[in-house]
C-alpha cells in the first residue's frame, strides 16, 4: 500500500510540475500579415542562453540570447513550418533540443462594392479567406445596406484578430422637380 501511495505521489507531483511549466501557444500560431512586435517566449532559466531562429518572412527584432523575443512578420501569407525555433543552452554550454513553432501568416482582403445609390438593394460583403465578420455603419449580417443613407463608410472585415477595411460610397440621387405643363 505504501508503495502504491508513493507512486501516486510521484505521478501527482510530476503532473503538477509539468503543467506549471507548460507553454500555452497553439501550434500553428496565427499572426496577421505585416504584424509588428509579436512576442514569443519560453520559460526562463536564469543561467541559460537562448538561440532563436526566425524564418517564413519574419524578422527577429529584439531579445536574441534571452528567453523572450519580438518578431516583425512580413506581408507574405501562408503556413510556415518551423518558423520560430529556439535552442536553450545551459550554463555549461550544453544545448537542449530545439523547440519549434509553425506560424500561419494571415492576410485578409475585402472585395470592394459600390458605389451605391440610396435606394439600391442590400449587397453581400465578401472577405477572403471566408469565415470572418464584417462590421461598420450599414452592415447587417455580413451585408451592406445602402438605405443607411448618403455618405462614405469604412467597413471592417475581422478574422482571428486580423482586420482589413474597404471604403463604400452611397450617392444621393437627383432631385427632380414636379412635372409642369405649358
Amino acid at each position: 500500500m505504501k508503495q502504491k501511495l508513493a507512486y501516486l505521489f510521484v505521478i501527482v507531483f510530476w503532473l503538477a510540475v509539468t503543467s506549471a511549466f507548460a507553454q500555452t501557444t497553439i501550434n500553428p500560431d496565427t499572426v496577421c500579415a505585416n504584424a509588428v512586435a509579436e512576442q514569443y517566449f519560453v520559460t526562463n532559466t536564469p543561467t541559460s542562453t537562448y538561440q532563436w531562429t526566425i524564418s517564413g518572412g519574419g524578422t527577429l527584432q529584439t531579445g536574441q540570447g534571452t528567453n523572450s523575443i519580438t518578431v516583425d512578420w512580413g506581408g507574405v501569407s501562408g503556413l510556415f513550418p518551423n518558423a520560430v525555433e529556439v535552442i536553450e543552452s545551459n550554463a555549461s554550454g550544453c544545448p537542449g533540443a530545439p523547440v519549434l513553432l509553425d506560424v500561419f501568416v494571415l492576410e485578409l482582403t475585402g472585395t470592394g462594392v459600390g458605389p451605391f445609390c440610396e435606394g439600391d438593394p442590400t449587397t453581400p460583403l465578401v472577405g477572403t479567406p471566408a469565415g470572418g465578420t464584417w462590421s461598420g455603419t450599414g452592415v447587417v449580417a455580413n451585408s451592406f445596406q445602402p438605405s443607411t443613407g448618403v455618405g462614405n463608410y469604412v467597413l471592417t472585415y475581422t478574422m482571428a484578430g486580423c482586420t482589413t477595411t474597404i471604403n463604400v460610397v452611397v450617392n444621393n440621387g437627383p432631385v427632380t422637380g414636379p412635372i409642369q405643363h405649358f
